[in-house]
C-alpha cells in the first residue's frame, strides 16, 4: 500500500510538473508572440523563462492567484514591460520582500499595502523623458509619475495582482500629463472582480481616490496599452498593432461623448484609410491624444471628453485641420492636396469643466491614520537614503545617489580624472548618473537620445567597417539596415549593438544607431531637433534632404518654447514636433541665433493659457527654404480684451485663481 501511495504521489507530482512546464512554455510563447522586436533581441530566452516562472510562483503562493481570470492574468500579470523602460529582474527582488508582508490580507487590502510599500521606496521628482527601470527607480528613491507608475505596476504584478499603467497623454486644462495605476481586484470568493485605480506611490486609505480625481474628470482621454493584440476586455479599443491593444479608460473618470469624424474628397466622396489625429493644445502644440484610421465609409470616431479639439486629417499627399468645439459630435473634413497654406488662424480653445471640487494640494494630511502612516513611510525612505547615498561635497557623487560607488570607482580608476569627470558631466544625463553601469562607463558610451545607456562603442567599432566617410557611413546604413516599424510599433529603443547584429530595427532606433555608429567610428554626430541623425561632414543628399535653411525667431524675452510657442515639421502630411532637451525649455540660442533645419513646410503654434485652463491659440505655416534665413515674429495672443474673456465664458473659473497648472505632474 505504501508503495502504491508513493507511486501515486510520484505520478501526480510528474503530472503537475508537466502541467506547470506546459503553462510556462505557453506563457513564454505568448510573450514572444507579441513582444516588440527590441525585447526579443535585447533579452535572452532564459530571461523571459525566469519572469514567467516568477509569475507562476505568485499564482501558486498568493491566495488571490486562484481568483484572477485567465484574461487578466495573461495580459496584466505575465507581461514584464510596462512602458519604455529597460527591463530588469524586479519581479524576483520585489516578491521576496513583499510576499511575507501581504500574508493574511484580502486582494484589495494587498493592493493598498503594495502601494504603501512603494511609497516607502519612492517619492516624486520630475526628470527627463527616459523611464528608468523599476529597480533603478527603487534604488534612487525618486521618479516622475511615469516611473512611479511603472514601478508600482511592476510591484503589483510581482505578487500576482493584475495591474496596468494608465495615462492622460496630455491634460486639456494645463500644460502637462499624468500617469497612475489601475489594479484588478475581487472579493475573497472571487466575485465582483473589476478595475480600480490609485495614485502610484501615493497611497490613500481606499481605492478609487487620488489628488488627480478632479484633473482626470477634465481629461479628453485616459488610455493604456495592453500587452497582446488579442486582448478583448470590453473597453473601447483605440487601435491594435502586432504587439498591443490600446484601450480607452476615460469613462471611468469623466463624462464622455462620441465624436465622429467624416473624411471626404473634394467631390464629397468618403476617403478610406485617412489618418485622423485628435489633438489637444498642450505645451504650445496640438498634441495627438489618439490616432484613428477611417473605414470604408470614410469615418473614424473617439469617445472623448467635453472640451474643444483640433482634428488633423491626412492622406499623405493631402491634409487639413479643423477646430471642433465641445458641443459638436460630428464633423466633416476634406484634406487639401499638397497641404494647406495658413497665413494666420486664431482659435479659442475651451477645456472641460468639472463638477468635482479642485483639491488644495498645499494642505498636508497629518491627522488621519493614513496621513500619519505616510509620514512614517517618508521617514523610512529618508533613512534608507541616509544609509545608501553619498553625503560628502562631491556634486557628481551626490547626484549619483545610490549609484555613487560605481561613479567613484570609475573616476578613481581613470588615468585622467579631469577627463573622466568631463565625460560624466557632458556625456551623461543626471538620470544616467543614478543608474549607469560600470560596463557602460568603461565603454565610454555617451547618450544619444532617451534610449537606455548600454555599452556600444567598442563592439560597434569591431562590427562596423572602418575607413568610412560621413557620407559613406550613412550610405552603409541605408544598404545594410532594414526598417521594420510593424515589429516594434511603439518604437521601444533597440540597442545599437542589436541593430548592427540583426540588421533590422524601427525608424527611431535607426536614428540612434546612426549617431552611435558614427561616434564609434570616430565621427561627431547627434540627433537634430527633428529626431534625425546629423553626422558632421555629411552632405544633404546623404541625409536624404534637399537642403538646409535657417529659421530665426524674433520675440520678447518672456516668450518661451514649449510654454508660448512650438514649431513642427510637416512630414507626410502630419506635424512632427521639434523637440529639445527637457532642461532647455527657453527661447535661447537655437532660435534667437537661427536654427538650421531641413527645407520644408513647418507649423507654428502659439498659445496663452488662461485661468481655468482655456487657451487663446493661433497657428500658421512657415516655409524654410534651402540656403535662406526665414525670420518670423512671435507675439502670443493676450487676454486683456474683456470681450475675449467673456467669449470664453471664464467668469466661473476666474473666481478660483488657483485653477492653473499646479495639478499636472
Amino acid at each position: 500500500m505504501r508503495h502504491f501511495l508513493s507511486a501515486t504521489i510520484l505520478c501526480m507530482t510528474l503530472l503537475l510538473a508537466g502541467a506547470c512546464q506546459s503553462e510556462k512554455t505557453d506563457y513564454v510563447a505568448f510573450l514572444y508572440r507579441y513582444m516588440p522586436l527590441s525585447d526579443s533581441v535585447d533579452y535572452s530566452r532564459e530571461y523571459w523563462e525566469r519572469q514567467v516562472a516568477m509569475s507562476e510562483r505568485a499564482r501558486r503562493e498568493m491566495p488571490w492567484g486562484r481568483l484572477v481570470p485567465e484574461t487578466e492574468w495573461r495580459h496584466f500579470v505575465v507581461p514584464v514591460r510596462v512602458n519604455n523602460e529597460a527591463l530588469d529582474d524586479a519581479r524576483t527582488v520585489i516578491y521576496a520582500e513583499l510576499a511575507p508582508r501581504l500574508s493574511g490580507m484580502t486582494m484589495e487590502e494587498a493592493a493598498l499595502e503594495v502601494n504603501h510599500w512603494c511609497h516607502e521606496k519612492v517619492s516624486y521628482q520630475p526628470s527627463d523623458g527616459r523611464t528608468s527601470p523599476p529597480l533603478a527607480t527603487m534604488a534612487s528613491a525618486i521618479g516622475r509619475c511615469g516611473e512611479e507608475s511603472t514601478f508600482t505596476v511592476a510591484a503589483m504584478r510581482a505578487v500576482g495582482i493584475p495591474a496596468r499603467q494608465v495615462y492622460c497623454p496630455r491634460w486639456s486644462h494645463t500644460d502637462s500629463n499624468h500617469a497612475w495605476v489601475e489594479v484588478w481586484v475581487a472579493d475573497e470568493d472571487g466575485r465582483n472582480g473589476r478595475w480600480r485605480f490609485m495614485g502610484a506611490c501615493e497611497p490613500e486609505a481606499v481605492l478609487d481616490k487620488g489628488w488627480f480625481n478632479w484633473a482626470a474628470s477634465r481629461a479628453m482621454l485616459v488610455h493604456t496599452r495592453v500587452f497582446g493584440a488579442d486582448y478583448d476586455g470590453g473597453e473601447e479599443v483605440l487601435g491594435r498593432n502586432r504587439c498591443f491593444a490600446e484601450i480607452n479608460c476615460l469613462p471611468t473618470y469623466a463624462p464622455t461623448k462620441n465624436l465622429k469624424v467624416k473624411v471626404t474628397d473634394a467631390d464629397g466622396k468618403p476617403v478610406a484609410d485617412a489618418t485622423v489625429d485628435f489633438r489637444v493644445y498642450n505645451y504650445a502644440e496640438f498634441y495627438p491624444i489618439a490616432t484613428q484610421q477611417t473605414g470604408a465609409d470614410g469615418t473614424a470616431s473617439l469617445t472623448t471628453g467635453y472640451g474643444d479639439l483640433m482634428v488633423w486629417v491626412s492622406t499623405g499627399d493631402a491634409f487639413n485641420v479643423a477646430y471642433v468645439p465641445a458641443a459638436e459630435e460630428e464633423v466633416t473634413i476634406t484634406p487639401v492636396p499638397g497641404g494647406m497654406t495658413v497665413t494666420g488662424m486664431e482659435v479659442d480653445l475651451h477645456a472641460p469643466v468639472s463638477s468635482l471640487p479642485e483639491p488644495d494640494r498645499s494642505i498636508v494630511d497629518t491627522v488621519s491614520e493614513n496621513g500619519r502612516r505616510l509620514m512614517r513611510e517618508d521617514s523610512i525612505r529618508v533613512a534608507g537614503q541616509r544609509e545608501r547615498f553619498y553625503h560628502g561635497e562631491d556634486e557628481l557623487l551626490v547626484k549619483s545617489r545610490s549609484n555613487w560607488q560605481v561613479i567613484k570607482a570609475f573616476i578613481d580608476a581613470s588615468a585622467d580624472r579631469d577627463a573622466a569627470r568631463a565625460y560624466l558631466g557632458n556625456g551623461l544625463s543626471e538620470k544616467d548618473l543614478r543608474d549607469v553601469t560600470a560596463e557602460a562607463l568603461m565603454d565610454s558610451a555617451t547618450r544619444v537620445g532617451n534610449e537606455p545607456l548600454r555599452p556600444y562603442m567598442k563592439t560597434l567599432a569591431e562590427l562596423l567597417p572602418s575607413g568610412l566617410t560621413p557620407d559613406g557611413w550613412l550610405q552603409w546604413v541605408d544598404g545594410n539596415i532594414t526598417v521594420d516599424n510593424a515589429s516594434n510599433p511603439t518604437q521601444v529603443y533597440m540597442s545599437a549593438v542589436s541593430v548592427a547584429r540583426h540588421g533590422v530595427t524601427d525608424s527611431r532606433s535607426l536614428e540612434v544607431f546612426k549617431v552611435a555608429g558614427a561616434r564609434a567610428l570616430g565621427m561627431k554626430a547627434e540627433l537634430d531637433a527633428t529626431g534625425h541623425a546629423y553626422v558632421e561632414g555629411c552632405t544633404p543628399a546623404a541625409r536624404n534632404t534637399s537642403g538646409m535653411g535657417m529659421l530665426t525667431v524674433q520675440a520678447p524675452d518672456s516668450v518661451r518654447y514649449f510654454a508660448d510657442f512650438s514649431v513642427a515639421l510637416l512630414a507626410d502630411g502630419r506635424p512632427q514636433q521639434l523637440n529639445f532637451d527637457d532642461e532647455d525649455q527657453t527661447l535661447g540660442n537655437p532660435f534667437r541665433n537661427g536654427l538650421e533645419l531641413p527645407e520644408g513646410a513647418y507649423l507654428l503654434v502659439t498659445g496663452t493659457r488662461l485661468h481655468g485652463g482655456d487657451v487663446l491659440a493661433s497657428y500658421r505655416t512657415v516655409n524654410v527654404k534651402s540656403g535662406e534665413n526665414t525670420v518670423i515674429d512671435i507675439t502670443p495672443r493676450r487676454s486683456e480684451n474683456r470681450a475675449v474673456r467673456d467669449l470664453l465664458n471664464l467668469q466661473d473659473s476666474d473666481k478660483d485663481a488657483s485653477a492653473t497648472s499646479v495639478q499636472g505632474l
